[in-house]
């Protein structure tokens, strides 16, 4: 049998495996003992619900970026203050590696995150 793990975390698949493993030659005339077998199959439902809330997190976290995204693009044409003082009109949005830029009329690429003002554009 191979298991491979990272590090010293043991996945989901690997602990299937070897916990059929562990099914598949146990002693007929000697099987597990129920309360460590209840136990195991215990820990690997556990782990299977950890891993499904982890990629229901995941899908929440994507959509959360695509309506901030969606809510940026609307700020296209209105004027903007910033953290630091300055402000400018956004004059474009660009999405680069999980963050919203606003692009500012003096070409400036902001994070959205340091928007501390919003208006209409004069």
């Amino acid at each position: 049998m191979n298991i491979s793990t990272t590090g010293n975390t043991l996945g989901k698949d690997e602990f299937l495996k070897l916990f059929t493993y562990q099914l598949r030659y146990q002693d007929p005339l000697s099987p597990l003992d129920s309360t460590e077998f209840t136990s195991q199959l215990a820990q690997f439902t556990s782990l299977e619900q950890l891993y499904n809330m982890n990629e229901n997190f995941q899908q929440l976290l994507l959509f959360q970026d695509s309506l901030n995204n969606g809510i940026a693009t609307n700020l296209i044409g209105k004027s903007v203050k910033l953290d630091d003082g300055t402000s400018g009109l956004i004059t474009g949005i660009q999405f680069d590696e999980g963050s919203t830029f606003l692009i500012l009329d003096n070409e400036q690429r902001v994070l959205l995150s340091d928007v501390q003002e919003i208006s209409i554009a004069t």
